[in-house]
């Protein structure tokens, strides 16, 4: 795992600081907790400002294109993506209040671990395409309607494993 800053002010040292810290913790975790594996993973941290940029470009990256989402990037404390190597999870420490952090690191290592199932990887790679309008993702209303029942149950799952971040240290 690799664990690195974005254009990050050093006034979020102490965040950068506490991920680094736990990170490895934190994945054994989750890993025993699933009893799956973590393939690679980037963990990312940036600021507001540089947080959509920064998730943009990881897709830019996967799909070889210089599109845009068109539909933005919703507000959210971290983010996991797909990236050429594996998985980006990427961490907004202006956004992410201090006591927030740890479980918000579980939560998008749950997703990362999820990514990591069969089929999901192609899953996540055609929404991304579909958000990019490269390429249309289902068509039919049942095949969007699995889609986001599978996204909500994805969802429950690593909320249900924050619990896990009482244990950092």
């Amino acid at each position: 795992m690799h664990v690195a800053a974005y254009r990050l002010p050093g006034r979020y040292s102490k965040g950068m600081a506490r991920i680094e810290a736990i990170a490895d913790q934190a994945a054994q975790l989750v890993q025993d907790e699933m009893r799956e594996r973590l393939g690679p993973v980037e963990i990312v941290a940036s600021d507001t400002r540089r947080y959509e940029a920064r998730i943009l470009a990881a897709e830019q990256q996967i799909l070889g294109t210089r599109t845009e989402s068109k539909w933005g990037y919703p507000k959210s404390l971290a983010h996991t993506t797909l990236s050429p190597s594996g998985v980006l999870v990427l961490v907004d420490l202006e956004a992410t209040p201090a006591r927030e952090l740890d479980k918000t690191l579980v939560h998008e290592l749950v997703h990362a671990v999820q990514f990591g199932r069969r089929g999901m990887r192609d899953f996540v790679l055609a929404g991304i395409r579909n958000n990019h309008g490269i390429e249309k993702a289902g068509g039919w209303l049942k095949v969007n309607l699995v889609d986001n029942r599978k996204v909500a149950a994805h969802e429950r799952e690593a909320r249900s494993l924050e619990h896990l971040a009482r244990k950092l240290r």
